[in-house]
């Protein structure tokens, strides 16, 4: 499989999208390539067994058994909200010892947030992340380097990582994970309206859903983090950048997805020298996919 890969990957190199980090100014700016390529036929096949699984766990009775608690259960109004953009996103604020507050459904994954040391290095460390969660190493130490993992992504050789490189670069950084499930696949997959309720983000808290709590593994999701004309941006991005594209890595969600802002995913990021911060954050779900689709409209899971 990683002969594979790294073949399609070496001829996919004329079709890379630079999703890095950083604005126009960062030290070491992405060179202009062209629109990341379409998939495949194989790809598309991968995928969409990847989004049936999905969509077996979501109708199983685990699943539901979260959906069937919430519907049982009245949260009071007015009731103080239950995490903070760093903070301990399970904690609840309750004002009156009398009221029975609802255990609002999440799922998280242990992950420690790493700056990128370069430029464009947002899609090696969005790796480092994932590879050094599916180890079970250390929250401070990293089982590859993200030199090791941009030679894996092609990242210097692109100028960035688009996300056919990035699903090369975490087959490799993740091989043989204790974490990583058997059989597990890592596939490039096109966010888009599936079940045509005019949505998509209802897609992407099922695709999180289902990694996050059923896989136990996290994605690599590109987004533009703080575009002057974009509709959303990332809370870890408070100005406006020129960017490429930025890659984060999602590890949990909160909430199920309702059409609201109710809904939350949690993200690792890595820009604190590129515009934007380094550490655990959280954004709307709905915010997070019209990112998505603001940009490359795709995501690696």
């Amino acid at each position: 499989m990683f002969s594979r890969r790294i073949v399609v990957a070496a001829l996919s190199a004329a079709w890379i999208l630079a999703a890095a980090a950083g604005p126009a100014a960062a030290a070491e700016p992405t060179r202009a390539v062209e629109r990341e390529r379409a998939l495949t036929a194989e790809e598309r096949a991968a995928s969409d067994r990847k989004i049936a699984a999905a969509q077996r766990y979501l109708a199983s009775p685990e699943a539901r058994a979260a959906g069937r608690a919430t519907l049982a259960c009245v949260t009071p109004e007015g009731t103080p909200p239950g995490s903070t953009r760093a903070g301990d996103p399970s904690t609840t604020a309750v004002g009156e010892s009398s009221i029975t507050v609802c255990d609002v459904p999440s799922g998280f994954l242990p992950v420690s947030a790493r700056d990128q040391i370069r430029g464009h290095y947002c899609g090696p460390a969005v790796g480092q992340v994932i590879a050094n969660y599916t180890w079970a190493v250390a929250l401070k130490a990293n089982k590859y380097t993200q030199r090791q993992i941009a030679a894996w992504m092609q990242t210097d050789h692109n100028g960035g990582t688009s996300a056919f490189t990035m699903e090369d670069g975490l087959e490799v950084a993740t091989a043989r994970a204790p974490r990583r499930p058997a059989r597990w696949d890592w596939v490039v997959t096109n966010l888009s309206d599936w079940d045509r309720d005019g949505t998509v983000g209802d897609q992407l808290h099922d695709v999180v859903r289902s990694n996050v709590s059923g896989s136990r593994m996290a994605l690599a999701i590109p987004v533009l983090p703080h575009a002057a004309d974009g509709r959303f941006r990332l809370s870890s991005w408070p100005n406006v950048v020129k960017s490429p594209g930025h890659w984060i890595a999602a590890y949990g969600w909160r909430g199920l997805y309702d059409g609201t802002n109710a809904s939350k995913l949690f993200y690792t990021d890595s820009s604190e020298d590129e515009g934007g911060a380094t550490g655990l954050f959280w954004d709307p779900m709905r915010h997070i996919a019209g990112m998505i689709m603001d940009h490359t409209r795709r995501f690696v899971w």
